[in-house]
């Protein structure tokens, strides 16, 4: 049998500066654009349904009018 799974990654040494201060910074950003993008969907979602509520009601309302005589 192989040893290949079952090696591990060697672990990286922790980063010190600059490199920890980027490295930080890239995590915010990379979650701020993950919260941004999710925001944004719930915000379309929100937007289409408000649409098809209005679009029903207006539906509804000319089926009424058409209902009632001249």
């Amino acid at each position: 049998m192989s040893d290949e799974p079952n090696k591990q990654q060697p672990v990286e040494p922790p980063k010190r500066g600059e490199a920890a201060w980027r490295a930080h910074r890239n995590e915010i950003a990379t979650r701020n654009e993950r919260a941004s993008r999710l925001a944004r969907a719930r915000r379309e979602e929100g937007y289409a349904r408000l649409l098809a509520r209005r679009r029903e009601a207006e539906l509804r309302e000319r089926a009424e009018l058409a209902k009632r005589p001249l």
